[in-house]
């Protein structure tokens, strides 16, 4: 099992132990891991950012079916065009007629036979250009955002953005829209998995106009959401996840996967109501390395 996933499991996993070891942590509220003299189990855990392990990123098909055009020259090319005049008409020349072995034609006089021919010149056509096509590939890559509390044994309540990233817009990338895809895993102060009843992702829309907001003012439900973003190639952006109708959480991994062939993750942090929260959170000596093992 990967290390990464190893501490995930862990991590909630130490919600509904550290539930039962309440009465024996007594007030001290920053705890250390069961590897601890004490046997104290974890009660914080910092808000923390990380890679996705590759095998744990969903789905390789492309965000958009665009196909980008390139365009390549081919040479010169040359037409023979007949001469007019200022009016438009052909212009004409007498010319020597000439028989199959190119000897002069005469007539039964001896004269030499000539015809009227329209009078043309050699003109230089520029390159024309040509088009090829080619399917633009996505490159899915991936980020989770880690936390957990229960040193106040009780839930906490935050609404709206929580969660703050920065992504820049790569140049030379596809018009089209880029979907930033949201993967929350939830627990309450009881060790219970919490399942919203809504997630839906974000889009970064690039180079094609405005894109509306996403609306959940009729959601009932917990719903964890994107935010939709309008921009162009070589924009920084900031791209949020929102939590509406929070039913009450102590611990959380929102996974947040892009795709990094369009755009270049920057930055992460904690917002909104949810940033104080996470700047409350202390660690007891050995909490957070415990959680690495």
């Amino acid at each position: 099992m990967k290390t990464l996933t190893k501490r995930i499991i862990a991590v909630f996993a130490v919600v509904c132990v550290a539930m039962s070891s309440l009465a024996g942590c007594g007030d001290n509220k920053n705890g250390s891991s069961g590897s601890s003299s004490s046997g104290e189990a974890v009660m914080q855990v910092p808000l923390e950012f990380g890679e996705a392990e590759s095998g744990s990123i969903p789905g390789t098909e492309p965000d958009i079916a665009t196909e980008a055009t390139t365009v390549a020259d081919v040479e010169d090319t040359t037409e023979i065009q007949d001469v007019t005049d200022a009016d438009g008409q052909p212009v004409t020349t007498a010319v020597v007629v000439t028989d199959a072995a190119g000897s002069t034609v005469t007539d039964a006089s001896g004269e030499t036979v000539t015809t009227m021919v329209n009078v043309t010149t050699v003109v230089s056509k520029p390159a024309e250009q040509t088009s090829t096509t080619a399917k633009y590939e996505s490159k899915q890559d991936g980020r989770y955002a880690m936390w957990i509390d229960i040193s106040k044994d009780e839930n906490f309540y935050f609404e709206d953005d929580f969660l703050h990233m920065v992504f820049k817009v790569k140049d030379n990338i596809p018009d089209g829209d880029y979907k930033i895809r949201i993967s929350p895993d939830l627990s309450d102060v009881a060790g219970t998995a919490v399942y919203p009843s809504k997630v839906i992702d974000g889009t970064v829309r690039v180079n094609k106009g405005t894109i509306d907001a996403i609306d959940v003012s009729g959601e009932s439900g917990m719903v964890f959401y994107g935010n939709n973003v309008a921009c162009k190639q070589g924009d920084t952006i900031d791209c949020y996840i929102n939590v509406k109708n929070n039913t009450g959480l102590v611990a959380f991994v929102i996974w947040f996967y892009f795709d990094s062939n369009a755009l270049e993750f920057v930055s992460a942090e904690a917002s909104g109501d949810y940033k104080q929260i996470a700047r409350d959170t202390e660690v007891g000596a050995g909490g957070k390395a415990a959680a690495t093992e």
